[in-house]
C-alpha cells in the first residue's frame, strides 16, 4: 500500500516537471514566420525561441525539413536509463550535426557532456522532458 502512494507522489512530481512543455509544438518553419517566435507551455508560460537560433538550424536543414521540424526539440531523460534519448528523423540530424556524430536514424542517445554541447549551442530550441516509466 506504502509503494502504491509514493508511486504517486513520484509521478505527481515528474508530471510537475514537465509543466513548462508546450501545449503545441510549432514548426520550425511557424516559428521563422512569427515577429516574436514561441510556444504557451501546459502552464501558461511563454517558452521564447532566439531568432538566431532558428535561422542557424534552419541553415543545417533543408526546405523540407524546415517544414517539419516541430520545436523545441525535446530533450527525453528517462528514469531507467543513464542517457538521454532525442526521437525523430530531423532532430537526430541535427544533434548528429552538433555534436560531430554518424546520422542513427531516428532515436539517438546522448550524455550529459553532450547534452552540455547541445544546450550550449541551442538553448531555446532544446527542453528537457522528463519520463518516468511503470513503477
Amino acid at each position: 500500500m506504502r509503494g502504491d502512494r509514493s508511486d504517486r507522489l513520484l509521478k505527481k512530481e515528474i508530471f510537475n516537471l514537465n509543466r513548462h512543455l508546450p501545449s503545441r509544438r510549432k514548426t520550425l518553419s511557424e516559428l521563422l514566420n512569427e515577429d516574436r517566435p514561441h510556444v504557451t507551455g501546459v502552464d501558461g508560460t511563454r517558452h521564447r525561441f532566439k531568432i538566431a537560433e532558428l535561422e542557424e538550424l534552419a541553415g543545417m536543414l533543408t526546405d523540407d525539413e524546415i517544414k517539419r521540424l516541430r520545436l523545441p526539440i525535446y530533450i527525453e531523460i528517462d528514469s531507467e536509463t543513464s542517457g538521454a534519448r532525442i526521437a525523430g528523423a530531423t532532430e537526430v540530424r541535427v544533434v548528429s550535426e552538433v555534436l560531430g556524430r554518424d546520422d542513427e536514424g531516428d532515436e539517438i542517445y546522448i550524455y550529459r557532456p553532450e547534452i552540455r554541447v547541445l544546450r550550449a549551442r541551442f538553448p531555446t530550441v532544446t527542453q528537457y522532458i522528463f519520463l518516468v516509466r511503470e513503477l
